[in-house]
């Protein structure tokens, strides 16, 4: 039976590119979307297997109807089944500006919007340990300068970092994802090709691609 996969930010580049690379092998991918007609980086909607869902990443009653459409989506009717893995990236945060040069309403709503990721896995592994079964990421984007994205991108990887290192049952894993460079493609393919190869058998691990012309290597 084909896999269902959730991946969040599925209308930003990185999102974009994991979303056709994931269709590509046959997974069905539930790929979200922040605003309304923010998808043109998502496959063109003659892929039958990707689905384009809206959400807000400040609320948790979006997340969780979020989680209930992926499942619903993946064409599943058992209470506790149809959604196999998730993709958990991290938002986009403000750049590069000084902290006294940012606007107090883009703080706060990088903030609120901060919560997306926390609310989503949370849902997804209350789905996976009523299945028992699941594999989830988290991806880091490309290191920023900014002190409040840096605080943010921080913030992010110590969540994934705690969630990864807590005791789950085996048949539930949990990898996560960073890279040195900024170049997108070559990290879907990094991502797509390490969860191929071993974040589907095993978890707890972080695995970094360096923006070295390929070259990939695994940190554990």
């Amino acid at each position: 039976m084909p896999r269902t996969v959730l991946i969040t930010e599925g209308d930003s580049p990185l999102g974009g590119a994991l979303t056709r690379l994931l269709a590509a092998r046959g997974f069905g991918v539930v790929a979200t979307r922040a605003r309304a007609g923010s998808d043109a980086m998502l496959p063109a909607g003659s892929l039958a297997n990707v689905h384009a869902v809206g959400w807000n990443r400040r609320s948790p009653v979006s997340a969780r109807s979020l989680i209930l459409d992926a499942v619903n989506l993946s064409g599943a009717h058992e209470e506790a089944g149809g959604l196999d893995e998730a993709i958990i990236l991290e938002p986009p945060w403000p750049a590069g500006a000084a902290l006294e040069d940012a606007a107090s309403a883009d703080i706060e709503r990088s903030f609120d919007e901060a919560k997306g990721p926390i609310f989503v896995a949370r849902e997804i592994l209350a789905l996976f340990a009523l299945r028992g079964a699941g594999v989830m990421a988290f991806v880091m984007a490309a290191p920023g300068t900014g002190p409040l994205e840096t605080g943010l991108r921080d913030c992010f990887h110590g969540i994934a970092a705690a969630v990864l290192a807590a005791p789950r049952a085996s048949t539930i894993l949990m990898n996560g994802f960073q890279t040195t460079g900024p170049d997108v493609e070559e990290y879907a393919q990094f991502i797509d090709r390490t969860l191929e190869e071993r974040a589907r058998r095993i978890g707890g691990r972080w695995f970094t691609c360096p923006s070295r012309g390929g070259l990939f290597r695994r940190s554990t």
